[in-house]
């Protein structure tokens, strides 16, 4: 786990994947890059094209190229941006050269509304036993952050600090807190569907 950053908005965190993704497919280590939509690996894949970093994106649009992008994910070098429905059960094969190159790098871009599905994300990262690592790239204009923690937004904006990224306490309490509103609210809306079926 190589950490949270939290950045105050949308372009330093798109800038930091960059850099991310490509320090580490320099090394020649594999990189998932997980987004919440199409709309995000998309934006994500025009920013990879503009820096000249070679990639696939993998969301509903791809679907018939869906096996031969996954098989090759796991190759040195590789940056795959997948949305968090996309190549689900289907394992990434590392070759031996990026499992001794420190094997598959995930970033995550922004979180989900339910803390399992980044879970899973991060769970790529080291299947089956082998090397990985993880970290998380997110932005207080995130849609989780908005729609479930509006009010903790202004505070936490005010407290930012110059360099625009929160760490600590202060940048993990807002996933946290977002994720478990945004949890309630779907489980307030799974019983009212249940009672209208009833």
């Amino acid at each position: 786990d190589l950490g949270l950053k939290v950045f105050a908005s949308s372009e330093p965190r798109w800038d930091a994947v960059l850099a991310s993704a490509r320090s580490m497919s320099e090394a020649g280590r594999a990189v998932l890059i997980g987004t919440r939509s199409v709309a995000a690996s998309e934006i994500i894949g025009t920013r990879l094209d503009a820096a000249g970093l070679a990639h696939e994106v993998l969301n509903a649009r791809q679907d018939a190229r869906e096996a031969d992008i996954i098989a090759a994910a796991g190759e040195p070098g590789r940056i795959t941006v997948a949305t968090n429905m996309a190549g689900r059960g289907t394992d990434i094969l590392l070759t031996a050269e990026v499992k001794a190159a420190g094997g598959l790098h995930v970033i995550l871009t922004e979180y989900h509304d339910s803390a399992r599905i980044d879970r899973q994300l991060y769970g790529r990262s080291g299947r089956q036993g082998d090397p990985g690592s993880f970290e998380s790239l997110v932005s207080l204009d995130d849609e989780l952050f908005v729609a479930h923690a509006s009010r903790l937004l202004a505070w936490l904006r005010a407290r930012t600090p110059a360099d625009g990224v929160l760490s600590g306490y202060r940048g993990r309490v807002l996933p946290q807190l977002a994720q478990a509103a945004a949890e309630r609210q779907n489980a307030r809306i799974r019983r009212q569907t249940v009672d209208m079926d009833n």
